[in-house]
């Protein structure tokens, strides 16, 4: 794996900072205890998850339009996790501007099913996760983008209460990484986002 230079990765954060207030419609990053709305989310996916989902406000970074919602220890985060995350909820920033907002929470959060076969959502966080796996590869090598854990650790999330299960089948989750990752080595992991 390649070495991650402190100093080289906080600036790639505070760069891709700058470049998110600088846009025509800035992002803003705004810090999920500090919402009413995202507090309730919080308990509300505690009851359909039946306690599954219990670190929604304090690990999970949530993407609504241009507001990226972030834990509260969010700055304490290392720069290249911070970075590595602020590209997959990009991701999700692009989702809403091309569909808009009832489009995009319909498609995301309800349809055909709001638990277990969520189709759209799926296929959401496919195309997240496919950044998320590129800003690793960038990062810290494609060693660390093809880690077994890390695979895992995708895996569990698509078929466990972190996203309502959204897709039950870890066999279609690990093949669809497999092909993320071909598509990356061979555009090479440095492709412009």
């Amino acid at each position: 794996m390649k070495a991650i230079d402190t100093r080289e990765a906080r600036q790639r954060l505070e760069a891709l900072i700058e470049e998110m207030g600088r846009r025509p419609r800035p992002i803003r990053i705004v810090r999920k205890g500090a919402c009413w709305h995202q507090r309730w989310a919080a308990a509300g996916l505690r009851v359909v998850t039946f306690g599954g989902q219990r670190t929604y406000l304090t690990h999970y970074v949530t993407t609504l339009g241009r507001t990226i919602y972030v834990p509260d220890d969010f700055e304490g985060w290392s720069p290249t996790r911070a970075w590595q995350i602020l590209r997959h909820e990009l991701v999700h920033v692009a989702q809403f501007e091309r569909y808009g907002w009832v489009l995009m929470v319909l498609l995301y959060g309800v349809l055909p099913l709001p638990l277990g076969l969520s189709w759209f959502r799926a296929r959401f966080e496919m195309e997240a996760y496919a950044e998320t796996l590129r800003a690793v590869a960038e990062s810290e090598g494609m060693e660390a983008a093809r880690s077994p854990q890390l695979r895992e650790e995708i895996v569990r999330r698509f078929t466990g209460p972190d996203y309502a299960w959204m897709w039950p089948f870890p066999g279609v989750v690990r093949g669809w990484i497999a092909e993320a990752l071909a598509q990356i080595e061979r555009g090479g992991a440095d492709r412009a986002r």
